[in-house]
């Protein structure tokens, strides 16, 4: 049972080092992994820029939202002041 064994191992780690016995291609492959992964590396870092700058500018476009929003609320105080103090005025008049 040791001797198959040991020859089933023997047989794995030939076959498995002959499969290795190509190193030109496989530094090529590899190069050519290394060249598509710093493509992808900048492509992420451009995007992550893109989205950085979107969020800036989403945030700015929020601050300038809730502006207008609070000087609409102001305008509408100031207009219901407004129409008080006319109807005020007009109920002091009578014929």
């Amino acid at each position: 049972m040791n001797k198959k064994l040991i020859t089933l191992a023997g047989a794995v780690l030939a076959l498995g080092l002959t499969g290795c016995a190509n190193n030109d291609e496989m530094k090529q492959n590899v190069a050519d992994l290394n060249t598509k992964i710093d493509n992808l590396t900048n492509q992420v870092s451009a995007l992550s820029a893109d989205v950085s700058d979107l969020k800036a500018s989403q945030a700015e476009t929020a601050a300038e939202a809730q502006a207008a929003k609070e000087m609409a609320a102001e305008a509408a105080a100031e207009a219901a002041k407004a129409n008080e103090r006319v109807d005020n005025v007009v109920s002091s008049y009578k014929k």
